[in-house]
């Protein structure tokens, strides 16, 4: 997804970052994030917008994510701390919530999710949910008209 900012009064294209070899990142990112095939990432910072872990890559995030993140077939995503917005996980792949880490946003689940930490109720698919001894499905504290979860603290 392309991101845009705004620079003397027009709006200006943000290129992509694209990861193509294995690295640690360790500044923040605000753009569209994509992790190619095969390639191993671990981020330190925050990650704002969209991600994309693409076949066979994986993704460790030690810092809070907020966006869309897609984690394709083959590929993995591993959470430490906040993942706020809508995760997508493809048949075949992974997300991992380790202890600490929390997902509220909305869960699309079509491959795995190893929840170790905390999780919303907002999960669809197909896919397998395994909630680990120690880990929490969190239940929002209230709900809009249109079905909004809103989860206050």
């Amino acid at each position: 997804m392309t991101t845009y900012t705004y620079q003397n009064g027009q709006m200006i294209k943000i290129p992509d970052t694209v990861i193509a070899e294995d690295v640690e990142i360790r500044e923040s990112i605000s753009n569209t994030l994509i992790v190619r095939p095969g390639v191993n990432v671990t981020t330190l910072a925050s990650i704002t917008g969209t991600v994309r872990v693409m076949t066979g890559a994986t993704l460790e995030a030690r810092g809070s994510v907020s966006g869309t993140v897609g984690v394709e077939d083959g590929a993995r995503a591993t959470f430490h701390g906040q993942a706020n917005g809508s995760i997508n996980v493809d048949r075949g792949a992974v997300m991992h919530l380790l202890p600490g880490a929390v997902a509220l946003g909305v869960l699309r689940i079509e491959g795995s999710l190893i929840n170790e930490g905390t999780r919303g109720v907002n999960v669809s698919g197909r896919g397998a949910v395994d909630d680990r001894e120690g880990s929490t499905v969190r239940r929002p504290d209230r709900s809009l008209p249109d079905g909004t979860s809103i989860y206050e603290s």
